[in-house]
């Protein structure tokens, strides 16, 4: 049987930030991937993390590309942008190059599902976690607009790593770029194997550019969502969340029953 692959955040692996039904925040049944799986009866590959931003995706397929080779359709979920990635490393040793699993981790199974995230702590000795930048960060640092190289900012001897990572990285053309890249490796991984890729975002603070498809190269594998989820939905859904941030389980119902569908009836065939 084939297999359909969902990579994504917190979105794609049903959290819940505060569950009074289980002592765990994530697997919850607001999972719109597992509720595929069920609707088509067809074995499904989850690989998500709750804060992870978009550069772990090449890894999450990659990794998947090298277990399965029966996966016939991608749904990329692009996440929230200004989530940057901070590592343990005390050997600081270049030689020394991890497996591309090296920090993901297998989680328990269920009928039909394989689901996987990111492990964030690696025997007690290495790390790789995902940062972001809060609203209110943005007035706590004095940004230097002085553009002269090399005496004004960034300078990792006179300002903080978040200074530099807002200021000097999110949001400037380093991480358009670095998006842009990550998408178009997608693509080309897909390619090999002639998998469709569905790239959405679930909502308007999801940024996906227009731009991508040709920035590179031309996509030719990747279908891009002409909406969001919840625009596709009704925005009032918008309302119905479980909590500050995640929908609850009709929404990701019709996610798995109206949205992907449309993705790949639709929009594939344009």
């Amino acid at each position: 049987m084939s297999k359909t692959l969902f990579i994504g955040c917190s979105h794609t692996m049903g959290y819940v930030h505060s569950s009074l039904n289980s002592p765990t925040t994530v697997w919850q049944d607001n999972n719109y991937a597992e509720i595929y799986s069920k609707l088509h009866n067809k074995e499904v590959i989850i690989m998500a993390s709750g804060g992870t931003g978009n550069r772990s995706y090449p890894n999450f397929l990659a990794h998947a590309l090298h277990q399965h080779d029966d996966i016939d359709e991608v749904f990329v979920q692009s996440t929230y942008w200004g989530r940057f990635p901070v590592a343990i490393n005390p050997d600081l040793n270049e030689k020394e190059i991890f497996p591309l699993d090296f920090y993901i981790q297998k989680e328990p199974e269920i009928q039909n599902i394989e689901r996987y995230s990111i492990g964030l702590v690696k025997d007690l000795k290495y790390q790789e976690n995902f940062l972001k930048t809060e609203p209110s960060d943005w007035g706590h640092f004095p940004h230097l607009k002085d553009t002269k190289p090399w005496v004004s900012e960034p300078d990792i001897r006179r300002s903080s790593y978040m200074y530099i990572k807002m200021w000097h990285y999110n949001q400037t053309h380093l991480e358009q770029q670095d998006y842009m890249k990550d998408m178009t490796f997608i693509d080309m991984l897909c390619r090999e194997r002639n998998i469709p890729v569905y790239l959405w975002n679930i909502n308007d603070r999801c940024f996906i550019p227009k731009e991508l498809d040709g920035f590179y190269t031309k996509l030719k594998q990747t279908t891009i969502a002409d909406t969001t989820a919840i625009n596709f939905l009704g925005v009032h859904l918008e309302k119905e969340k479980v909590d500050s941030e995640h929908y609850n389980y009709s929404v990701h119902e019709r996610i798995a029953k109206e949205y992907i569908p449309y993705m790949k009836e639709r929009l594939h065939e344009r």
